[in-house]
C-alpha cells in the first residue's frame, strides 16, 4: 500500500508536467514537417519585385493641370465601317476537344527511394531525435517503469546537456528516487537544475523537492534555507505554498508546539 501511495503521489507531482509534455509533442510535430519541407524537391519560385507605389506628392505633381473651365468638347464624324458578316454557328461546336481520361500508373520505385536519400540538415535530425527520447521516457515513467524510466532520463541529460527539456529530466530523475526512497542521491540530481539551468521551468519543482528531502534526512536548518530560497527568487510560483507550509511546520517543530 505504501508503494502505491508513493507511486500516485509521483503522478500527481507529473500532472503539473503534462503541459509542457504536450507542446513538447507539438514540437516534435513541428519538427516533423521541417524535416519533410527539407527532403522535398520544390520548384524554385518566381519572386516578382514589384516597384515602390509613387508618393502622393509626386503623383499629385505628375498630374497635368485641370483647366479651371471645361471646354466644351469638339464634335467629330465618325464614320461607321459595314457590318460584318455573320456566321451561323455556334463557337462552343468548334472549339478543341480535351481528353476527358487520364493513364493511371504506379508510383516509380526507384523515385520512392531517391527520396530517402535527400540529405536531411544534421541539426533538425539530432533535435527530433533529442525530442522522441524525451518523449520515451516520459512515457515509460508515466506507465510506472520507473528504473528504465530513471536510466532514460540520466542517458536524455548526458547526451542533449543543451536541450531545452535536460532541466525537467533532472528534475523527474530526482523525483523517482526521491520516491523510492533514496533522498540521498535525489539532492544531486535537484541540486542540478539551478546550478546547471537557472532559466528552466523546473528550478522551483526542484527547490521543493529539495526542501522536502532535506526535511526527511533531519536536515532542518538545511531544509528551511532552501525554502526559503524558492520563496524569495521564485515568489509567483505555484510551490510556494507548499514550500510555507512545510516551513511552518519546521518552525513549529523547532519551537516544541504540536
Amino acid at each position: 500500500m505504501r508503494e502505491d501511495s508513493q507511486l500516485a503521489e509521483l503522478r500527481g507531482q507529473l500532472a503539473a508536467q503534462s503541459e509542457q509534455i504536450a507542446a513538447q509533442q507539438r514540437r516534435i510535430d513541428e519538427l516533423e514537417v521541417k524535416v519533410a519541407a527539407v527532403a522535398s524537391r520544390a520548384e524554385p519560385k518566381t519572386v516578382v519585385i514589384q516597384a515602390p507605389a509613387q508618393p502622393a506628392a509626386a503623383a499629385a505633381a505628375t498630374k497635368p493641370a485641370v483647366p479651371a473651365k471645361d471646354p466644351r468638347p469638339h464634335l467629330k464624324t465618325v464614320k461607321l465601317s459595314p457590318r460584318m458578316p455573320r456566321h451561323d454557328f455556334n463557337p462552343v461546336e468548334r472549339a478543341p476537344r480535351i481528353p476527358s481520361t487520364i493513364a493511371l500508373r504506379d508510383p516509380d520505385e526507384q523515385a520512392l527511394a531517391s527520396l530517402d536519400d535527400v540529405p536531411v540538415d544534421a541539426f533538425i535530425r539530432a533535435e527530433v531525435e533529442a525530442d522522441h527520447s524525451f518523449a520515451s521516457a516520459v512515457r515509460e515513467l508515466n506507465d510506472g517503469q520507473l528504473a528504465s524510466a530513471e536510466a532514460d532520463l540520466l542517458a536524455f541529460v548526458q547526451k542533449y546537456p543543451r536541450h531545452n527539456a535536460a532541466d525537467n529530466a533532472l528534475y523527474l530523475a530526482g523525483l523517482i528516487r526521491q520516491n523510492r526512497g533514496d533522498c540521498e542521491s535525489a539532492v544531486p540530481l535537484f541540486d542540478r537544475v539551478p546550478r546547471e539551468y537557472p532559466a528552466g521551468d523546473s528550478v522551483a519543482p526542484a527547490l521543493l523537492e529539495k526542501g522536502r528531502c532535506l526535511r526527511m534526512q533531519q536536515h532542518a536548518e538545511e531544509a528551511r534555507r532552501t525554502l526559503s530560497r524558492l520563496l524569495a527568487e521564485h515568489p509567483q510560483a505555484v510551490e510556494v505554498t507548499t514550500a510555507r507550509q512545510i516551513l511552518q511546520s519546521l518552525e513549529e517543530s523547532q519551537s516544541g508546539r504540536p
